[in-house]
């Protein structure tokens, strides 16, 4: 969806030089009302689709131990979540349930806190770890403060998400 509207917004954008050259009885004031309601209502509902959808989780996954039999999630269990860019590029930053406070905002779910001391330096472990092969704009970052994150927790959910929901202060 959010590539489909960054593409009618270039579209639009390409679309009207040929509002202006083409011949056309059409005054030249009709013709810029025209352009600018084209550029206005698909620049708009690119700005309004990637503000709501900027938070939306794609993709959460558990860094875990890969010699443990099950996951368990403490407030200190390391999270890698992915949303996505303006030009729907995938970003992925490293959390802590530790960190993910309820928001009010809509469209959020969590907004991101300032991780411990403790935690800050788990992360840096992690990070050199996962970072170690990726190329530079392909790296994951540690959640900063008010990062927003936004996860489906009406009706069912996994019994992963339960165990983040639970171990997230404030959520279970």
């Amino acid at each position: 969806m959010k590539l489909a509207s960054v593409a009618s917004l270039v579209g639009g954008c390409a679309a009207v030089p040929f509002f202006f050259a083409a011949e056309s009885d059409v005054p030249s004031a009709a013709r810029t009302i025209l352009a600018v309601t084209t550029m206005g209502t698909t620049g708009s509902s690119t700005l309004l689709l990637t503000w709501a959808l900027k938070p939306y989780i794609t993709t959460l996954h558990v860094v875990a131990d890969e010699k443990a039999d099950a996951i368990e999630i403490e407030h200190d269990t390391p999270l890698l979540v992915q949303t996505l860019t303006f030009l729907a590029r995938p970003y992925t930053r490293l959390v802590f349930p530790e960190q993910l406070a309820p928001a009010s905002i809509p469209m959020t779910s969590w907004l991101a806190r300032r991780p411990s001391e403790t935690l800050a330096a788990k992360a840096d472990e992690i990070l050199a770890q996962i970072n170690k092969d990726r190329k530079r704009g392909d790296q994951v970052q540690l959640a900063q403060q008010d990062d927003r994150f936004y996860v489906h927790t009406q009706g069912s959910v996994s019994a992963l998400m339960e165990k983040i929901l639970a171990a997230a202060p404030g959520q279970g």
